[in-house]
């Protein structure tokens, strides 16, 4: 039997979250409450919803984005709300599966009445896309599926690259480190395997063999044999993606094995202190290197600051930084635009990432708007400047743990440099 979070589960889950989160201004409230259609609440307050799994293999995740919402309204609340109504959020679980997203969906634009969906992952976008066109509230997901990579919705926004750019980077760098023969490790969800193919296409650019493309099952409790195949390829490098729950597990056995010393180039997956403290700290620190998109853009300084006030450590959770950043582009569209709802808050999302001021913070950007000038949201995550399909590009950066958990950028990956490796610019 599938188990469901319905509503009264996933406000409790949020109000916890939320409290934790003291010390970062005015706290957002979630609210599961009916309202007028259009995002209204008996306190004449806007629901913004976030749909992410909270249960599940990607549960981490999605908690991350619960709290990197959080901390993007509980600014904008203390600065006044949008267009002078403070900011609620509401919280639906879909497990990360398009069989739950549906109904999470339904319940925030139905019952709850958000005028925007933060989030949900690729894995459950596409189902929940339709409904948000339908509704016309703007979706604007975290994930990499490149089926998405020319989506031509108006209500469409991805707040990260796509899985295609994301495997063009790993690939670039692994060729700038000089290693010529690499296997390829892989998850079975849809959100690792999606990499694959570009990842294929990528090597192949650059005159690089692959020596093995071994898939790891998530929920398996060994991956004994798995890890034979692989090494007996004899790689001088791993490329892959893998859940948090399965990389202890790999990385355990690696030890055992005295294989521990091959490097691995992975995904932003990787990017948080769940994996951190999962494969322990003489694992994070050894040859791993993880491509994230952007840490050093301008809004991630502003970002950590926030983290460390409510969470007392230096290394966020993976999908904080993109929830973070969906929260803040929306209430700066609506100020901009005047409205929360479409086509305004479409035109005036575009408007608030292609401006000619650069601003990093939703406090600095306000300002900017009240005196009348263009703005572009330079997010935590990425630039956050939308192409024609509402996608955003690198640069990415290659990622190293420290000791303590925090991440040093050992190199800085632009689009140019990419495209240029690979012969398409």
């Amino acid at each position: 039997m599938r188990y469901r979070l319905g509503t009264k589960s996933t406000t409790l889950f949020a109000v916890v979250a939320i409290a934790g989160l003291a010390g970062c201004g005015a706290s957002a409230t979630t609210s599961s409450s009916s309202g007028s259609k259009g995002g209204g609440s008996k306190a004449g307050s806007i629901n913004l919803g976030v749909q992410a799994p909270l249960t599940g293999s990607r549960a981490t995740a999605g908690q991350g984005m619960v709290i990197g919402a959080t901390l993007a309204v509980n600014v904008i609340n203390a600065n006044g709300g949008v267009l002078g109504h403070q900011v609620k959020i509401s919280t639906q679980d879909d497990a990360a599966d398009p069989a739950d997203a549906v109904p999470a969906a339904e319940t925030l634009i139905n019952v709850d009445h958000v005028v925007a969906i933060d989030g949900p992952l690729s894995f459950t976008a596409g189902v929940v896309l339709p409904l948000a066109a339908k509704a016309k509230i703007p979706m604007l997901m975290w994930g990499g599926g490149a089926e998405f990579d020319h989506e031509t919705s108006p209500y469409f926004y991805r707040m990260s690259p796509s899985d295609t750019e994301m495997a063009d980077a790993m690939a670039v760098y692994a060729y700038e480190k000089g290693w010529t023969r690499v296997a390829l490790a892989f998850g079975t969800a849809t959100a690792d395997t999606s990499i694959v193919a570009p990842l294929k296409t990528a090597l192949q650019r650059l005159g690089m063999t692959v020596t093995v493309n071994q898939t790891f099952a998530a929920g398996s409790t060994s991956f004994s044999s798995e890890l034979s195949n692989v090494f007996n390829s004899h790689p001088q490098a791993i490329l892959g993606q893998v859940s948090v729950a399965s990389a202890a597990i790999i990385f355990g056995e690696m030890q055992q094995q005295g294989l521990a010393t091959i490097p691995w180039v992975g995904t932003n997956l990787w990017f948080g202190s769940d994996f951190f403290s999962s494969v322990g700290k003489t694992t994070a620190t050894g040859p791993i290197y993880m491509l994230n998109p952007g840490t050093e853009n301008g809004g991630y300084g502003p970002f950590l600051t926030l983290w460390k006030q409510a969470k007392g450590t230096n290394t966020p959770e993976v999908g904080s930084t993109f929830a973070y950043d969906a929260a803040n582009v929306w209430a700066l569209g609506a100020q901009a635009a005047g409205t929360v709802s479409s086509p305004g808050i479409e035109a005036g999302i575009q408007k608030v990432t292609h401006g000619s001021n650069v601003c990093t913070a939703y406090v600095s950007c306000l300002k900017l708007l009240k005196e009348g000038r263009s703005i572009s949201y330079d997010g935590a995550s990425s630039s956050v400047n939308f192409d024609k399909y509402h996608n955003v590009y690198g640069p990415f950066d290659v990622l190293h743990f420290n000791a303590d958990g925090t991440a040093t950028t050992l190199q800085e990956l632009t689009p140019q440099d990419i495209q240029k490796k690979l012969g398409l610019g």
